[in-house]
Order: structure tokens, then sequence, then C-alpha cells
């Protein structure tokens, strides 16, 4: 049997702790890093009247509902 003092077992106890730490945050920038997504230079407009949410082009200020036809202002963001 391996004898260990209460101090060793103490340091081996957070020596454990910590790579378990270690290892889970590692996963967890893994993971984030793959389901990572950036909008285009778009921008997204959601619809008034039938809450349909779409891309527009950069620059625009205006916009036809792609589901309703309806026009869509789009609103300023600071």
């Amino acid at each position: 049997m391996i004898s260990l003092s209460v101090s060793g077992f103490f340091v081996v106890y957070i020596g454990g702790w910590f790579l378990v730490l270690a290892f889970l945050w590692a996963r967890e920038l893994w993971r984030e890093r793959l389901s990572d997504w950036a909008l285009s230079e778009g921008s997204v407009c959601v619809c008034d009247n039938c809450h349909f949410a779409f891309l527009i082009k950069p620059g625009e200020s205006a916009a036809r509902c792609l589901r309703c036809g309806e026009m869509c202002s789009i609103r300023k963001r600071f």
C-alpha cells in the first residue's frame, strides 16, 4: 500500500481538480469554436406584419418582406 501524508493527499486532490477543470475549460473552448458563427456584412430585418426575419444587404434603409411583401424599414443600432 502507498503511504501518503495528509498534506500530500491534499496536493494530489487539488492537482486532480485543476486537471479536471482545465480539461472541461479546454473542451468548452473547443465546443464554442465549433458552433461559433458570425453574421455576414448584412443586417437582420424583422417584418412588423408577419414577424418573418431575413437578411438584407448592407447599406439598405428599407426592404420588402420575402413572405408577405410589406415594406420594412431598418432601424439603426447604436
